[in-house]
C-alpha cells in the first residue's frame, strides 16, 4: 500500500507540473538584444537606390517537448530609426521603421533561401524598411503562434512556437 501511495503521489505532482508549463511559458519576460552579434544574415537584392549590403537578425530556438519556442530580433537600428508595429495577427508581426538617410532611396528586398527562415522578411521602399514575420498556416501536426510580438530597444521583436 505504502507503493501505491507513492506513485499516486508522484503522479500527481508529475500531472501538474505538465499542466502548469504551458502557462509558465506565457508569462516569460520580453526578449532583449543579446550581447553577441547577429548570428543570421541576410542579403539585400538592390532595385534602386542606395541599399545596405546586408540586414542582420538575432535568431535563437528553445526546444522542448512537443515543438520549439523561437525568438527573432531584427537588428534594424544599424540602417534605420525606431520601429513600430504596423500589423499583426497569431501568424503575422509586421514592423516597420524610417531608413536613416544614406539609405532613404534604397528599394529592395531581403528573404532567406533557408528553409527555418524563409518565415522572415525585409522589404526596402518608400523611405522606410518593413520587416515582416508570417508563419505557415497550421498544420494538425504542426500549429503555430505568434506568442509576443514588440519593439524591443528600437528594433523589432517576435516570439514565436510550433509544436511539432
Amino acid at each position: 500500500m505504502k507503493n501505491v501511495a507513492q506513485i499516486t503521489v508522484t503522479f500527481g505532482i508529475l500531472s501538474t507540473i505538465l499542466v502548469a508549463a504551458p502557462a509558465m511559458t506565457q508569462n516569460q519576460r520580453p526578449p532583449s538584444v543579446p550581447r553577441t552579434p547577429p548570428n543570421t544574415v541576410f542579403g539585400v537584392t538592390r532595385q534602386s537606390g542606395n541599399c545596405p549590403s546586408n540586414v542582420k537578425l538575432w535568431t535563437s530556438l528553445r526546444q522542448y517537448e512537443g515543438g520549439g519556442e523561437f525568438t527573432v530580433i531584427a537588428d534594424t537600428v544599424a540602417i534605420a530609426g525606431a520601429a513600430r508595429l504596423v500589423r499583426s495577427t497569431k501568424k503575422l508581426a509586421e514592423f516597420t521603421a524610417p531608413l536613416k538617410s544614406n539609405f532613404a532611396s534604397c528599394v529592395g528586398q531581403a528573404t532567406s533561401k533557408e528553409e527555418t527562415e524563409n518565415l522572415y522578411s525585409f522589404q526596402f521602399r518608400n523611405r522606410n524598411v518593413t520587416f515582416r514575420v508570417q508563419l505557415p498556416p497550421d498544420t494538425p501536426s504542426n500549429p503555430s503562434e505568434i506568442s509576443y510580438k514588440n519593439v524591443v530597444s528600437s528594433r523589432p521583436a517576435i516570439r514565436w512556437a510550433i509544436a511539432d
